[in-house]
């Protein structure tokens, strides 16, 4: 059996969603409850910045469909992870004559790993991915998250 739906999973199925709060999460959660599947939403908190209140985001999950929403804290691994990163000089980048330590891959391994975990604990082992698919987001998600749940499924 593939661990990869090539179509929706069957109503009733619980699935798993990284929320945003943005349009694109707000979008899937409700098309996707509305096929039936029950739908549960995780928020990761890697204290950035341009979120004033991240508490405020799970209910606005729940009002458009879930089951079930969380907040998953990530900020002690994104420091660890980013630290780490520095100290090897790692993903050192330079625009505009500026350098810097681009941390997205890193936060990617970190929402992800932690999500999954908090799946597991709902016993959620199906991922679905609620980005725009212009980039390659639910391939990490889905590579990051077999190492936590080798159960995983997308």
């Amino acid at each position: 059996m593939s661990r990869i739906y090539r179509t929706l999973p069957p109503p009733g199925t619980k699935l798993g969603i990284a929320f945003s709060g943005g349009l694109d999460t707000r979008c899937a959660v409700a098309w996707l409850t509305h096929q039936g599947l029950a739908v549960h939403a995780y928020t990761a908190d890697l204290a950035q910045p341009d979120e004033s209140n991240v508490e405020d985001i799970p209910p606005v999950a729940l009002q458009h469909g879930c089951v079930g929403a969380r907040l998953v804290d990530c900020r002690d691994a994104m420091v660890r992870e980013g630290i780490i990163a520095i100290q090897c000089g790692a993903f050192h980048l330079g625009v505009g004559g500026k350098k810097y330590f681009n941390t997205t891959p890193l936060g990617r391994a970190v929402t992800t790993t932690a999500i999954v975990r908090a799946m597991r604990e709902d016993d959620v082992h199906v991922f679905g991915d609620g980005s725009t698919h212009k980039g390659n987001d639910i391939q990490r998600f889905y590579r990051y998250g077999i190492f936590v749940d080798p159960t995983l499924k997308i």
